[in-house]
């Protein structure tokens, strides 16, 4: 705290107040705009100030985030567009609502702000009643779009991923529709399941059938498959929709997602066994390709996305016939994955509801297909590729292996620049409370010179320690700044200038000055537009002129400074 009972000016200040209160961070170059937006806050929302735009940012990506950020536009070093910029490119702040503070009065900059994704922008002076009504609105915004989120969010663990996002963007509607479409289904189940958990107690067999479900889940979701549905300890997943990859490649990936699964499994029982389950469950894995129906069924009431038809029942005949821990696919299915993917023939499958013989063939996870000469393959999450490179020309292979580097040297780049995501912790401080300040200044003057004491109150809530702590602050800490303008355009520095005018002018239209105000506009709109040193010099006579005016008028008008002092 400074000697005029002023936050200082660096760092960061949090007022204290209960965690449950909607948080409010207040981004600030000016001592007298943090320190009222503070005392007016900090009775409904937990406060957090920054001093400067890079505190700003380091509070608005810890842990918890803001609720609202009220952002200044002018400030050193970096700005507000500058602020709502980086915050806007930040997952973890991007979504935070950002109201502008702005004393500009330039339609264009306010437009721009709202353009970078300010949601709302309050002008200085400012009006408490209508702050407080705005971030009251946008609280209550926020905090609907936080539970729509929070139930879209629980919403969408009853469906696969892909719907659940078609639904969202509006790729896809709720109504009974189907389409068919070539899909490969799988099935599986894990062998004598029921059987084995007879005597098991409920909660027993819960644990281990979530835990087998999480993990089987986890890697239907790295493959990028619909899951459609668990009955009891079976799975059913499809590839082809609502996203494909095209059916080849459907199959491939639905073939090495069983794969996986096979190989979990391994890990899973380890798991169970140090945990006591020493039965060796094993899963049993089919899979078919074919044209089936695929949409909503049900009734306007209740609908549910799914598969059916006859591709879809081959398949689960086939894992029914499936050994445990054995994958069969189907000649469909083994046509379209042939040279990715090494099987064996097996006997043909006799299946209930189907005629004829199925031939089946057996995948055998750990030999690898010895694919095609000359065609380079690698197909896992995140990573697909594909060159036949018996079909290119000489040029065409030099192009790709320019493309090719490309892609290796931006891989690498990003590997090696990657930012952390650590966040400086910012010094925290406890606002300055009112009730620091002495009985002895609420005596409010019937007139001060060079001040709209009516205005100037209105402005403060009617709160008259409020004002009147506001007023002794300006009186002394503003005193000189035409000194301290003059020393800037010295040193060249105009844009310091010009933050200086600013601020000073936000601060005295807050008080309820009467010259003060449009003086210091008229002198920084000539800083910002980089006049002549001469003109600037003619301008600042007129403020300075004021500003002794409102000065003078306080020292007679204001108790003595030690009852100003907080």
């Amino acid at each position: 705290m400074n000697q005029a009972g002023k936050p200082e000016a660096d760092g960061v200040l949090q007022a204290a107040n209960t965690a449950a209160q909607p948080c409010i961070l207040v981004v600030e170059d000016s001592d007298d705009i943090r320190y009222l937006l503070m005392t007016l806050l900090q009775e409904s929302y937990e406060v957090k100030v920054a001093a400067n735009g890079q505190a700003g940012l380091e509070v608005a990506r810890a842990t918890p985030r803001p609720d609202i950020i009220l952002l200044d536009v002018m400030m050193p070093d970096m700005d507000g567009y500058e602020v709502l910029a980086q915050l806007g490119r930040d997952p973890r702040t991007a979504d935070i609502p950002v109201i502008f503070l702005t004393a500009l009065g330039s339609v264009e900059e306010e437009h721009r702000g709202l353009e970078l994704g300010a949601t709302d922008y309050v002008a200085k002076p400012i009006s408490p009643p209508i702050l407080l009504a705005r971030l009251k609105l946008h609280v209550e915004r926020s905090a609907n779009a936080k539970r729509l989120k929070e139930l879209s969010e629980q919403l969408s663990r009853y469906l696969a991923p892909q719907v659940y996002q078609s639904l969202f963007d509006g790729s896809r509607q709720a109504e009974i529709r189907t389409q068919r479409k070539k899909l490969t289904v799988f099935f599986s189940d894990i062998k004598n399941f029921t059987e084995s958990t007879a005597q098991w107690q409920p909660e027993e067999v819960t644990l281990l059938l979530n835990s087998y479900f999480a993990e089987m889940s986890q890697i239907a979701a790295e493959y990028g498959a619909t899951l459609d549905k668990f009955i009891g300890d079976a799975i059913v997943i499809f590839f082809g929709d609502p996203h494909t990859l095209g059916v080849r490649q459907d199959a491939v990936q639905c073939v090495r997602m069983a794969i996986a699964m096979q190989k979990r499994m391994e890990v899973l029982r380890a798991r169970w066994r140090d945990m006591g389950i020493h039965k060796s469950f094993e899963v049993r894995i089919g899979i078919n390709s074919g044209f089936c129906d695929v949409g909503n069924f049900g009734s306007s009431l209740r609908m549910e996305y799914t598969i059916i038809g006859r591709e879809v029942n081959l398949a689960a005949r086939l894992e029914q016939a499936a050994d445990p821990g054995e994958i069969l696919i189907s000649s469909e299915t083994y046509a379209l994955v042939q040279g990715e993917i090494h099987a064996d023939a097996r006997d043909p499958v006799l299946a209930k509801g189907f005629s004829q013989p199925i031939p089946v063939f057996a995948v055998h996870p750990d030999r690898v297909a010895t694919g095609e000469p000359g065609v380079l393959r690698a197909d896992q999450p995140g990573l697909r590729l594909e060159m036949d490179t018996s079909r290119l020309t000489a040029a065409q292979k030099a192009a790709a292996a320019v493309e090719l580097r490309k892609a290796l040297a931006s891989l690498e780049g990003d590997v090696v620049s990657e930012p952390s995501l650590k966040v400086a912790e910012p010094a925290i401080a406890l606002a300055p409370a009112l009730d620091a300040v002495p009985e002895d200044v609420l005596v409010l003057p019937e007139r001060i010179a060079g001040l709209d004491l009516t205005l100037g109150l209105h402005r403060a809530m009617g709160v008259q320690k409020l004002y009147l702590s506001m007023l002794g602050r300006f009186l002394e800490g503003r005193r000189d700044t035409p000194d301290r303008v003059r020393q800037a355009m010295k040193e060249g520095d105009l844009k310091a200038a010009e933050l200086l005018v600013h601020s000073l002018r936000g601060i005295s239209a807050q008080i309820g000055a009467t010259r003060v105000p449009e003086d210091a506009l008229a002198l920084e709109q000539a800083l910002h537009e980089e006049r002549p040193q001469a003109e600037v010099e003619i301008l600042l006579g007129p403020l300075e002129s004021s500003l002794g005016e409102l000065i003078a008028g306080l020292q007679a008008g204001l108790p003595p400074a030690k009852g100003a002092a907080s």
